[in-house]
């Protein structure tokens, strides 16, 4: 399967504060290529508790790009992709808040959830925070530096894939009854933990 698991970490509460992306590219089952880079956020601010969690500090971004001034090289890892994200709500829609703040249209992409699929993959496990998780499956890594967490995340898809025997996206779908997501420049449809059945109308003849 290929994906690209990614990983935003934030300035603020605010989505549009993204101050940090990993990038974790796997191509038939294989990490081909892994990037970090710091975001200068916009607008520009910073809180104490996001600083703690991250250790990335106003002066170490102060001088890099924003996300808009990156676009035009990260777009590639977005466009036409499936995007792979633990906790998928916050870093799509940290993805999407930016750019709709940048005026930049969204890319067309699908995306899934790590912590909703191993929420069915690992039932027996108390937590499936990144941390807890790639605890249980031997999985290494730095928490919340987004280039290991984006790593870890493509890790933890990798080993879902293996202990279930799936191949491709329609199979993680059909196993776990999972909806995947869906982004177009004018649509966003959310990945859900539980596919949405079809109703059957019964027809009665007259």
């Amino acid at each position: 399967m290929d994906f690209v698991a990614i990983d935003f970490e934030a300035a603020t509460s605010n989505y549009t504060s993204v101050c940090s992306l990993g990038l974790c590219v796997v191509e038939n089952n294989k990490i081909v290529d892994r990037k970090g880079i710091l975001i200068k956020p916009d607008p520009f601010e910073f809180n104490d508790y996001n600083i703690k969690i991250h250790g990335i500090t106003p002066d170490m971004v102060y001088n890099k790009p924003t996300l808009a001034e990156y676009w035009g090289s990260l777009k590639q890892y977005f466009e036409n992709k499936t995007i792979i994200a633990h906790n998928a709500s916050f870093d799509i829609g940290a993805l999407c808040a930016t750019l709709e703040h940048f005026k930049i249209p969204f890319p067309t992409l699908d995306y899934l959830c790590t912590v909703k699929l191993s929420q069915k993959a690992y039932p027996e496990l108390s937590s499936h925070k990144l941390n807890n998780l790639c605890d249980a499956l031997g999985i290494s890594f730095h928490h919340h530096q987004a280039y290991d967490d984006a790593y870890a995340c493509a890790m933890a898809m990798l080993r879902i894939l293996e202990d279930y025997s799936l191949l491709d996206l329609d199979e993680v779908e059909e196993c776990f009854e999972i909806e995947v997501g869906h982004i177009t420049p004018d649509t966003h449809l959310p990945c859900k933990k539980n596919k949405k059945k079809k109703s059957i109308k019964k027809i009665v003849n007259a």
